[in-house]
């Protein structure tokens, strides 16, 4: 059998002698994004990278084969755009040490969320984590590929829109792995028909897991947000903006939404102003009342108003009201007390195999159920039938009851606004002592509001809670609590915390009650107090500065000058110094000493000769013949490279700023 290609869009093997895939029609000679790693690099010798599938602010996705159980894959590759780029013709990532503490807390989140779905990986209805590694500066995620499509498309291949009842045979399953989701501590934040698959085997599943960063407007990453489905406090990182489960509960109501109806939801920054998001029952009649009046719970702009749980929103939907028809809507009575926080776990009840057995026929149950498109047609908004109400005659006293009620509540409201008038205009200073003591709690479950009392007697707003913010990076959490604490560093050298930028301790215990503006000292790691030099030899200027940070050598402790000499290799270090002296790889570095690692490297853009290494002696001979025959030789002296003079105060007058920024 002759030698075979790989298809790197479909993953399929075909004859190496034909030049397109003849499944797709894809040529794997096609240009790529030189951002994203070029489709045909194998990485960790066993996964095969394809085309690029999907990017957004965390990084990008990967057509993908692996090589060991040949079977095809998708690759996640973390690369937040807005903090690092790609070395040209590799695919290692650099990343600037201005964005060094961002890029390494992110991508600690990034780990952390995929160890949870690693965990998960038993529940159908998650795409499930196969693998994770890291490698090029990054760390990888493989996932297993989907058999099928998303739910937008099976939509349009069904008429637009779902029935009810096929709705309620479908969904169940999905519920309840959400539900586990939030047990976990996960929180999707982008539930929408760009999300949610259906399988060949008629499953739901879901994809399009994130870091909160990205599901959040200006939350320091490049944000990626479904319009129609992404909850109101999403547009915002505001720490009033809170996120938890019942973020979840709004977008799966919006999914739900566009299944029954047909039409995409407004917009909940649309609705913020006015909000004209029609109840899904009048956009189809055949939507029962109550499912209607739950959908509109949970897609509720107010998070204290909104269904607030997987499990409440379950058990309203799937209720069975009595006399429905017969019966104004209940009043929904809302919880005004603080909504859970973004990390509370609650117990998940699991939806009762009753109703999944009552809505799911036998020939239905674990297939894609059928579109009914002998469906009654829609009536117009407004339009009902005689059987809808029912009246019933009033009698006098009744007729009488309503204005007595306002008469008195106009004539309450109007000795309140008379004397409210006379304090204002009798004693004025009332006005200026008038304070309004507003609680305050955040997005995070680490800020909580509460009032103290003074030992002068005076009440004093206490409405921050410290965070915990020890073993984290001192940038990013300076950034997050901006707004409620200021924090005050003190650099030090510490094996024990050897990542640069690291938090060792803080001087106010966390959970403890401050004001808010207050100043939190914290102890900062500059690294380890000594490391190894790591080995320079076939590394370009970014990929050894990482080496640096790597070996525990921060850039407190290294300068990169630039050499001047018109040969070598550029984008190359050239020559390691300490104290003017030179040193070699493998040397055992203080970092507690304060002094710097010179790097003398040469330029990416530097104009040299041809030849790489410096030029040798050369003796010129002139002979000139005389009458005498007595010749005359000359010699030109060698050309030396420049000497490189090391001043540890000031740089030499030859010594220029690399465009590295270092």
């Amino acid at each position: 059998m002759g030698e075979t290609n790989i298809c790197y869009r479909c993953m399929e093997k075909y004859d190496a002698n034909i030049n397109v895939c003849p499944v797709c029609g894809y040529k794997n000679s096609t240009q790529s994004d030189p951002m994203y790693i070029a489709p045909g690099t194998v990485l960790r010798e066993r996964y095969l990278i394809g085309v690029l599938l999907e990017y957004n602010g965390e990084g990008a996705t990967y057509a993908g084969y692996d090589l060991s159980t040949e079977c095809r894959v998708m690759i996640r590759e973390y690369m937040p755009i807005n903090l690092c780029t790609r070395v040209k013709g590799k695919p290692t990532i650099s990343v600037n040490y201005n964005n060094l503490a961002k890029y390494k807390a992110f991508m600690t989140e990034f780990t952390e969320l995929n160890k949870s779905l690693a965990r998960l990986r038993n529940d159908s209805n998650i795409n499930p984590v196969l693998d994770m590694f890291s490698e090029n500066n990054t760390t990888y995620t493989v996932f297993e590929y989907i058999e099928g499509v998303k739910m937008l498309d099976f939509l349009k291949e069904n008429a637009g829109e779902l029935s009810w009842e096929q709705v309620s045979r479908l969904f169940p399953p999905l519920f309840t792995t959400i539900g586990r989701l939030h047990n976990a501590g996960i929180i999707h934040r982008a539930i929408s028909p760009e999300t949610v698959y259906i399988t060949n085997k008629g499953e739901l599943r879901l994809s399009g897991f994130c870091i909160s960063p990205v599901r959040t407007a200006d939350a320091g990453l490049e944000y990626e947000l479904f319009k129609g489905y992404a909850a109101p406090e999403q547009y915002s990182a505001s720490t009033d903006s809170r996120q938890g489960s019942w973020t979840d509960v709004y977008g799966i109501c919006a999914l739900i939404y566009r299944a029954l109806t047909g039409c995409m939801p407004v917009d909940s920054t649309s609705r913020q102003g006015h909000d004209d998001l029609c109840e899904p029952a009048m956009l189809n009649s055949s939507i029962p009342q109550n499912v209607s009046r739950v959908i509109m719970d949970g897609m509720n702009l107010n998070v204290r108003d909104r269904i607030q749980t997987i499990t409440e929103l379950v058990t309203r939907l799937f209720e069975q009201p009595s006399e429905a028809r017969n019966f104004p809507p209940p009043i929904r009575q809302t919880n005004r007390g603080s909504a859970p926080t973004d990390t509370q776990v609650y117990q998940q009840q699991p939806i009762h195999d009753a109703y999944r057995q009552q809505s799911q026929p036998q020939q239905y149950r674990g297939q894609v159920p059928p579109v009914n498109y002998a469906e009654p047609p829609r009536r117009n908004a407004g339009y009902y039938e005689e059987d809808d109400y029912r009246y019933e005659k009033v009698n006098t006293v009744d007729r009488l009851k309503v204005p007595i009620v306002i008469a008195v509540l106009l004539m309450a409201i109007l000795m309140i606004i008379i004397v409210v008038i006379y304090n204002i205009l009798h004693d004025p200073s009332k006005e200026d002592n008038t304070v309004s003591n507003k609680t305050t709690t955040t997005a995070s479950d680490n800020i909580v509001s509460g009032t103290t009392e003074s030992s002068s007697g005076s009440t004093e707003v206490q409405d921050t809670e410290v965070p915990q913010l020890t073993g984290k990076f001192f940038d990013h959490e300076k950034e997050r609590w901006k707004d409620y604490l200021t924090l005050d560093p003190a650099y030090e050298y510490n094996n024990d915390y050897p990542d640069s930028g690291m938090i060792i301790s803080q001087d106010t215990d966390a959970g403890t009650m401050v004001t808010k503006g207050s100043v939190i000292k914290v102890k900062v790691s500059k690294g380890p107090e000594s490391a190894v030099i790591p080995e320079y030899s076939g590394l370009t200027v970014a990929q050894y500065k990482n080496k640096l940070e790597e070996a525990g050598i921060s850039s407190f402790n290294y300068q990169f000058i630039e050499y001047k000499a018109n040969y070598g290799t550029p984008d190359t270090i050239v020559e390691l110094q300490f104290e003017a002296k030179r040193v070699t790889p493998g040397t055992l570095f203080s970092n507690k000493e304060g002094k710097k690692l010179t790097v003398y490297y040469i330029p990416e853009n530097a104009k040299i000769q041809t030849t790489t290494q410096a030029p040798e002696t050369t003796t010129q001979a002139q002979v000139t013949t005389q009458q005498n025959t007595e010749a005359t030789v000359t010699t030109t002296e060698p050309q030396q490279p420049p000497t490189l003079h090391v001043d540890t105060t000031t740089e030499p007058p030859q010594v220029t700023t690399s465009e590295y920024g270092w």
